[in-house]
């Protein structure tokens, strides 16, 4: 069987495609390059996750999948083994959703799910399976986006470059690259802090980083790892 699992994010795509259980491919596009690119004919499933509308990329792909999609925007309220703490479920983003789900592959413990993406959320799902609730903030990019266009003084120059370390920053841009993940990685620990015995698993495109600061594992797929456990439920 041939599956193809996409998660379309605010401004990428990632893609995942898996023959008979085993994966082949996968890969990562500008959302403004997907249109131009060779999908598969060979495919018997197709799941997409997006966290937003995306109306022109679901046409295009229903147009080229037609019933063998599945267009997931909110989490499926019916799956079992999940209990949402939402009054209403359907507004939880679905990639928080999936992630937590991904989690559970891994592990019967509890969990504390931290996608580090354009924003960045941080989740807890018990032992039970039960949606404990969860937090968002800004990401790293949105973060530096804000202080360099809020502020006078916090210039962006172009001969600057990010320190991609917390050492205390020598010029401008440094100094704001260091000060967001200090202050990422203080929100992770005290999250974490108060819920000792949740394990931690980072994931999203600024996670390698903080991963590495925690000394704990980077999970870059855990969208996909949910949406074949979805798949497989």
């Amino acid at each position: 069987m041939s599956v193809l699992l996409i998660d379309i994010g605010n401004t990428r795509l990632k893609w995942k495609r898996i023959i008979q259980d085993k994966e082949s491919q996968s890969g990562t596009l500008l959302k403004s390059e997907v249109p131009h690119y060779q999908w598969p004919d060979d495919i018997e499933h197709v799941v997409v996750a997006s966290v937003s509308t995306n109306d022109e990329l679901r046409a295009l792909f229903q147009q080229k999948y037609g019933a063998s999609l599945k267009w997931l925007s909110e989490p499926d309220v019916g799956f079992e083994g999940f209990h949402h703490c939402y009054p209403d479920p359907q507004r939880l983003g679905v990639d928080r959703w999936l992630a937590m789900l991904g989690a559970r592959v891994y592990t019967k413990n509890p969990v504390l799910v931290v996608d580090a993406g354009t924003a960045m959320t941080i989740d807890l799902l018990n032992e039970h399976n039960q949606h404990i609730g969860g937090y968002i903030v800004p990401g790293q990019q949105m973060s530096a986006g804000a202080l360099f266009g809020g502020t006078d003084k916090v210039e962006q120059y172009l001969d600057e470059a990010d320190s991609g370390n917390m050492s205390p920053g020598t010029h401008t841009r440094a100094c704001v690259s260091a000060g967001i993940l200090r202050q990422q990685l203080a929100f992770i620990e005290s999250v974490g802090k108060q819920y000792p015995q949740y394990e931690l698993f980072i994931t999203g495109g600024d996670g390698r980083v903080l991963a590495e600061h925690t000394e704990t594992g980077y999970y870059p797929n855990l969208i996909f790892d949910g949406m074949e456990l979805l798949c497989a439920g």
